[in-house]
């Protein structure tokens, strides 16, 4: 052995070793393994198992408490009923009770009636042994049973009341079938137009209160949303007119649409409801501002100029004096005439001031538009568009 290990090379005896003392390890882990007892198998324990048993007396006492609670529940109704019915007898008693009272009373007052009436109060009592005369029996007066049988005996002559006639009632007349209503739905769309009239609209409120009438004339068929189209070329729109000063626009509100079929058989005329737009997509449209007013205001001045120039020469011939009890003017009367003339200078400047700043007010700035301008109609709000059809 010792020979067969010397003989082998360095190599050899290397793995020689590892492998010894791998098997060495193996052999010491299976004895630790076998000493600890571990290779010895537990007994498996058996799983003590209990019947459950619902018993055949259950369902019995489940149905037996059900009817025991339904019992009670009819037991508490009947009570209940019991009661109220014997508050209802003695709400019957006391009502007997109270009407036994009030036959009783009236019983007592008619007794009463009774006695205070005594038929024999006036006769006298008669001596004793003497005569007792007495009233004469009344005649009989027969009932009115026998006076109704001999009225029935009256012969009573028989007549005819009322008659049969006839009376003509209205004509019948048939329900007139409602013919359907033509019409079409016209949702918010737009559509190229192009302005017919011309406008010179005023930006005062004057402009506001009594807006400018203006026609236009659709020009291509109007767009629809999603792309749909309506042909309402050809058709004319309504439209009132105000300017804005602020803006330098004129704003068209939409009055009234207007079409005709090809051979004139069907009218539409339909308010609508919508503004116009410019070229450049704006609401309103862009117009230069006249004024005209400037010559008025100029006038106005000169006329200032001479109400001033009269004030000064009247000025000029009065003398101004002044004390503890006010200002006292003193006209000298050299210059009575230039005090006239003066005053009536003043007098005829401020009357024609006057005038010039009414010429002014009225002549307030608009706004002009030409016609044939191109610009977008807005339908801003549905409606329903009637056709009218001619006979």
């Amino acid at each position: 052995m010792k020979t067969w290990w010397n003989g082998l090379g360095a190599e050899d005896r290397l793995k020689y070793r590892k492998y010894s003392i791998a098997a060495g390890f193996l052999a010491l882990l299976l004895f630790v393994y076998y000493a600890s007892g571990q290779d010895e198998k537990e007994p498996v324990k058996e799983v003590e198992t209990t019947d459950l048993s619902l018993g055949a007396d259950l369902l019995e006492d489940d149905i037996r408490a059900k009817v025991d609670k339904d019992l009670k529940h009819v037991g508490e109704t009947l009570a209940e009923m019991e009661r109220r019915q014997r508050q209802y007898d003695s709400l019957l008693a006391a009502l007997e009770t109270s009407q036994n009272d009030l036959k009783r009373q009236g019983q007592g007052e008619e007794t009463g009636k009774e006695e205070m009436v005594n038929p024999l109060s006036d006769f006298e009592a008669p001596e004793a042994g003497g005569e007792v005369s007495y009233p004469e029996p009344p005649t009989y007066v027969p009932s009115y049973s026998a006076s109704e049988s001999s009225l029935n005996d009256i012969p009573v002559e028989a007549r005819i009341v009322g008659g049969i006639g006839r009376a003509p009632g209205a004509d019948f007349q048939p329900e007139t079938v409602s013919k359907k209503k033509n019409s079409i739905y016209m949702p918010p769309s737009h559509m190229p137009a192009i302005l017919l009239t011309g406008i010179r609209a005023l930006t005062s409120e004057l402009g506001d209160a009594n807006p400018e009438p203006v026609m236009l004339r659709v020009q291509a068929p109007a767009v629809l949303p999603n792309s749909v189209k309506a042909n309402l070329k050809g058709c004319f729109v309504i439209a009132n007119a105000t300017a804005n000063l602020a803006q330098e626009r004129v704003n068209l509100q939409l009055v009234s649409l207007s079409c005709m079929s090809l051979d004139g058989t069907a009218v539409i005329d339909q308010p609508v409801q919508g503004f116009v737009a410019d070229s450049d997509g704006v609401r309103g449209l862009t117009g230069p501002v006249v004024s005209k007013m400037g010559a008025h205001v100029m006038r106005m001045i000169v006329a200032g100029l001479f109400e001033g120039a009269g004030n000064g020469i009247a000025g000029a011939a009065a003398t101004t004096s002044t004390s503890a009890l006010g200002t006292t003017q003193i006209v000298d009367t050299d210059s009575i005439v230039q005090s006239a003339g003066g005053q009536a200078l003043k007098s005829g400047s401020e009357a024609v001031q006057k005038l010039f700043l009414d010429l002014a007010k009225q002549t307030v700035p608009i706004i002009e538009v030409g016609a044939a301008k191109r610009l977008t109609v807005v339908i801003q709000k549905g409606t329903d568009l009637s056709i009218m059809e001619k006979g």
